[in-house]
């Protein structure tokens, strides 16, 4: 990623930005996957060059409906076409001549711009190159598959946390050429080093120097962070300041015109309401420095009480309180403030309208920095080890601290690399960054470091052997879930939100809440995946690991993020006497027969193979139920079918349809699962198994039969067919 001198760095522009991110790569990835199998000669151009970037802003409109809710533009194009859809799309060179410049505008602003921007996030984490060709690493993200080494193999973190560790680790944001030469900077590494340590530091600063610093640094800062001689309030402050001329028209002046205030203090988002209340607030401070009396402070921190007070913390504050004053409802005394505040410059430096205008400028900075470390925190969390619920801290930080050497990690984060390293690293198709490396790849650990960190973690762990420190790093995670679903997810909540699932037709704000309530960087459909294992978990009176059950990715403060795929069932709990896989959809009934009968059928089939003769049985489980559908999992049971992963026969496939209301019963009412098994096994083992598995077989016997015997002693084309056969 490339970025200009004094411009911050985003992994995800600000033109189609989600909280949900990695459904988002997922989903943009899958359309280009679609696409490039529908149209393989189309390469990423615009209209008329190719059709790539048109269909896939469609498809992702049409794939994310819940996000992109409003697209007039693309709506007014569509419907401006009318019958020319098709000839449109066949790219017609007469109809182009014609239509094109009066479209081109539309097409291009409101369509395929929108398509570059949001795939542009893919090449920034090394998905796909910049042509928007599917990457190694990207396929492994679509796949959820990825090869460990064995530092990666220990650690308790899906395939997906794994990739994302993998790619951010290379992840290097680069300065324009200079000299031959490209400075860099990776922030991935930089949180690594912020949080590896043992100074505690809060989620404002961390988010203001990773997303702050830049390959512009200057040498000393870059020297003083690779050598860990500056402080993290130091290191915030170079990240915020930053050195701009005062305007021509405030050089000198005593006071500022409303008119002249307005068109200076202002951004993209500014309203006549926000310039007022940005004026007041200069007005208010700049009458209490000339005279301090308690009607001035009083008016100040009249300001400060009101519901606006945060737009003034943003514009004004960095994005904390502007002064020490106390709390709303508790001000401090005009003594107390005076005192505390007698060196803050908008109190004291003589050149107000300087500090004021500086104050203004810096914050806007660190406005726009804490506005695109949302998408970088989200990333990081991820990955399974950034947590964020309190103050930022490590998952398995005693682990993480002998896998990286803090002093090695710190010469990560800046250096520089010639043009052609740059084109072999990041801007080339086939480039480094997006190939499928592991960490002891990335950070050049040969095979006797590799063994070296696995044998001091041992130590640390005090076990002997890699499989037990895998095995006692999960039962720690596990552990460690089961203690924030208690907190969190008691039987009570779960079942609030479970209802709250049934009225999303009814009610508007249903998503909403669920997302607040759980977590906004995931889909509903997920979070109902997350809710059901929680609720069979209190049906199953915690009988089963619940953690491992699970296949979901999910953050580092155990929220879920997006269905880990990898072709198996939603969530699948492997008791002492029996097998459960629940398959969890909010599909309606007409998508049921489209989306779910066949991967349901696959997954049943292949569990049942893998797990015999251990009994299995599936729960399909939906808000509502398609009558064909509960019927055709009944009668799946009456036959004998065949696994797709090792064409193993299996009989007696178990699939039981239940709807969400009806899971609510058992939770509400205390139901054991043993019961619910119990009441399913003993109404399918009266379905009689149909044993006459050669039927098609004699079927077709009898046609040809039927038709050999009429062709007996007829001549045809020649043949004459013999009378006795």
């Amino acid at each position: 990623m490339i970025i200009e001198q004094g411009q911050i760095f985003n992994l995800m522009d600000t033109n189609g930005r989600r909280k949900d991110v990695l459904n988002a790569l997922k989903v943009y990835l899958e359309i280009l996957e679609e696409l490039k199998e529908k149209y393989p000669t189309e390469s990423w151009s615009r209209y008329p060059q190719s059709l790539s970037q048109f269909l896939f802003y469609g498809r992702a409109i049409e794939k994310s409906s819940d996000v992109f809710t409003k697209h007039p533009k693309y709506d007014e194009f569509i419907a401006s076409l009318g019958d020319d859809y098709q000839t449109f799309l066949d790219r017609d060179s007469e109809w182009i001549d014609g239509h094109l410049p009066e479209i081109a505008r539309d097409l291009d602003e409101a369509i395929e711009k929108r398509a570059r921007h949001y795939t542009s996030n893919l090449v920034k984490l090394g998905l796909t190159d910049s042509k928007r060709i599917i990457s190694e690493a990207g396929y492994s993200f679509l796949k959820g598959s990825v090869r460990r080494d064995p530092i990666e193999d220990i650690l308790p973190l899906d395939d997906v946390n794994i990739l994302l560790f993998r790619q951010l680790s290379k992840l290097r944001v680069f300065s324009a050429p200079h000299d031959g030469k490209r400075s860099f900077y990776s922030p991935f590494i930089m949180s690594l080093v912020l949080l590896i340590g043992d100074e505690p530091i809060d989620e404002h600063t961390f988010e203001v120097i990773v997303q702050g610093l830049d390959p512009y640094c200057c040498g000393e800062v870059k020297e003083a962070v690779q050598n860990n001689s500056i402080s993290l309030a130091e290191l915030e402050k170079v990240c915020s300041d930053i050195k701009s001329e005062l305007p021509a028209e405030l050089v000198g002046a005593e006071d500022i015109n409303y008119n002249v205030f307005k068109n200076i203090f202002k951004s993209s988002k500014s309203s006549e309401r926000t310039s007022r209340l940005y004026y007041g607030f200069y007005k208010a401070l700049k009458k209490f420095r000339s005279d301090r009396t308690e009607a001035n402070y009083s008016e100040l921190i009249s300001l400060l009480d009101a519901d606006t007070s945060n737009m003034l913390n943003k514009a004004f504050g960095y994005g904390r309180s502007i002064f020490k004053a106390g709390n709303r409802g508790s001000r401090f005394s005009l003594e107390k403030f005076t005192e505390l505040n007698k060196d803050h410059p908008l109190i004291s430096d003589g050149d107000f309208i300087g500090a004021f205008y500086n104050a203004y400028n810096t914050s806007k900075r660190v406005d726009g920095i804490r506005e695109y470390s949302d998408t970088t925190v989200r990333l990081l969390s991820a990955t399974g080890l950034f947590k964020f619920k309190s103050l930022p801290e490590l998952s398995f930080k005693d682990i993480l601290a002998e896998v990286f050497d803090s002093d090695e990690l710190r010469g990560y984060i800046f250096g520089e690399m010639t043009e052609d390293e740059f084109e072999e690293y990041e801007g080339s198709e086939q480039c480094y960054f997006g190939r499928n490396t592991s960490l002891a790849e990335i950070f050049n650990f040969d095979s006797e470091k590799v063994q070296s960190i696995i044998t001091r973690i041992q130590e640390v762990l005090h076990v002997s052997g890699a499989d037990d420190v895998k095995r006692l790093l999960s039962d720690q995670k596990s552990a460690a879930f089961i203690e924030h679903i208690t907190s969190k997810y008691p039987k009570e909540r779960v079942a609030e939100l479970l209802a709250l699932v049934s009225e999303r037709e009814n009610n508007r704000s249903a998503d909403k809440n669920i997302k607040e309530a759980v977590n906004d960087a995931a889909t509903v459909p997920t979070i109902y995946e997350y809710l059901v294992g929680i609720a069979w978990y209190y049906i199953s009176n915690r009988e089963f690991d619940l953690y491992g059950s699970l296949n979901l990715t999910m953050n580092a403060d155990f929220e879920p993020i997006f269905h880990a795929g990898g072709g198996e069932g939603d969530i699948i709990i492997n008791y002492s006497d029996i097998v459960i896989m629940l398959e969890v959809t909010l599909m309606n009934k007409q998508a049921q027969k489209r989306g779910e009968w066949e991967p349901v059928l696959r997954h049943s089939l292949n569990l049942k193979a893998l797990n015999e003769p251990k009994e299995t049985i599936t729960f399909f489980i939906a808000d509502e139920l398609d009558y064909n559908t509960i019927n055709i999992w009944r009668a799946v049971a009456a036959v004998s079918l065949e696994s797709t992963d090792t064409h193993k026969k299996v009989d007696g496939v178990v699939i039981m349809p239940f709807t969400n209301e009806e899971l609510l019963k058992f939770l509400n009412q205390n139901l054991y699962y043993k019961n619910i098994v119990s009441a399913v096994k003993a109404s399918f083992a009266k379905i009689p198994q149909i044993a006459d598995v050669k039927w098609h077989e004699e079927i077709m016997e009898e046609i040809l039969g039927g038709v050999t015997e009429k062709l007996r002693g007829k001549t045809i084309k020649g043949v004459t067919y013999d009378k006795t056969k």
